[in-house]
């Protein structure tokens, strides 16, 4: 091993062709790993013992952005819009993109963000399963005890799982090795507990891996595999400071689990949650909402719905555009957290801006539409 981050040792992932692929850090650290013309860097890292930031794995949040500044890649599916640097400019995403020659990749942070050492894996039940909207599947899996005894789900509210789809076919699937595993990442609504318990809301979609299966084959007592939990979207320390979320469609998760955390703490600042559907009939939550009316002191929330029928009451339109226009009646901007699709995410840091919302009280979540 040499340098803080290493050598790493060559693993031959293809059987027959494979590139060195240098990774280096914002403060200058190096290491250089085996990566195979089928394997996304991103796969291969974490094979080496490098666990790099990331989400979705699917080429959808933007989450694992780099630069690439020597050797050439090959893209695979991925949204170009989330890639924190124009691809011309040598922008990346590392779930994406599969090596065609040596390459040099510049990661956008330091060698301490990266773990060492490979995710811990948890078996996990599932012990409930309902729909409880047009495309939306509330799942509820509890975490089996590890060797130890222990059963506990930990983690800050706003974190994520990656989930293993159980049974799913051998595909090649954007960074993963062809014939291995499919997983997803969810972001729990709950809070951390020492029963083992983890409640996703999960959007349903044509040709999911995770979706067929949960439409088609899952059922009471199906054990999954989870990660341990990851991510760096939770709650700030801000004083008194207002909080905000807005929530586009499921994305609604990680924002519930962050007021229920602050419900559960009891914490005193005032809290105004703005959640977006596109129809009526993808409304979902609504007690679960209500709910954290009764138990935060100063907390108000708005559903809309962007195209409403004449059986929805509610306010109509986005989230986004709710949010701002109360903004203009602020004397104090609040920290604000956004987590939906980007396209969502993107318009709601563009209006918060223009409405002088600090780019450090702004803390978002963009979420991959794969599942």
């Amino acid at each position: 091993m040499s340098g803080a981050l290493g050598q790493a040792d060559p693993v031959q992932t293809d059987a027959v062709v494979g590139y060195d692929i240098t990774l280096v850090t914002a403060d200058g650290q190096e290491s250089t790993l085996h990566c195979g013309a089928g394997t996304s860097v991103l796969t291969a890292a974490e094979q080496a013992g490098l666990v790099l930031k990331s989400a979705c794995q699917g080429g959808g949040c933007g989450a694992c952005s780099a630069v690439l500044t020597g050797g050439r890649v090959e893209m695979g599916d991925h949204d170009p819009d989330v890639i924190e640097v124009p691809e011309d400019e040598g922008g990346i995403l590392l779930c994406s993109s599969f090596p065609r020659e040596d390459c040099r990749i510049e990661l956008p942070y330091d060698a301490a963000k990266i773990v060492t050492a490979p995710p811990t894996r948890h078996d996990a039940e599932i012990t409930a399963l309902d729909r409880v909207a047009d495309g939306v599947m509330r799942v509820t899996l509890t975490l089996r005890p590890a060797e130890d005894g222990s059963s506990s789900a930990d983690f800050e509210s706003g974190q994520f799982f990656r989930v293993t789809v159980p049974g799913a076919a051998p595909v090649a699937v954007p960074g993963t090795i062809p014939g291995s595993e499919a997983r997803r990442a969810y972001s729990p609504a709950n809070v951390a507990n020492w029963d083992g318990r983890l409640e996703f809301f999960i959007r349903l979609l044509p040709g999911g891996a995770m979706s067929e299966y949960l439409s088609e084959r899952a059922g009471m007592g199906d054990v999954l595999t989870v990660s341990s939990a990851d991510g760096e979207f939770v709650l700030a320390e801000n004083g008194l400071r207002p909080r905000w979320f807005l929530a586009g469609g499921t994305g609604l998760s990680p924002l519930l689990s962050m007021l229920r955390k602050m419900a559960e703490w009891g914490d005193p600042q005032p809290a105004r949650l703005f959640f977006g559907v596109t129809w009526h009939g993808e409304v979902f939550a609504q007690d679960e909402i209500a709910a954290l009316a009764g138990t935060l002191p100063d907390f108000h929330a708005d559903t809309v719905v962007w195209n409403a029928d004449p059986a929805w009451t509610g306010p109509v339109g986005n989230p986004v555009e709710m949010a701002a226009a109360e903004l203009a009646m602020l004397d104090e901007m609040p920290d604000v957290y956004i987590c939906g699709p980007p396209p969502m995410t993107d318009a709601a840091v563009a209006a918060l801006t223009a409405a002088g919302v600090p780019a450090d009280q702004i803390h978002l979540e963009r979420f991959s539409s794969s599942s």
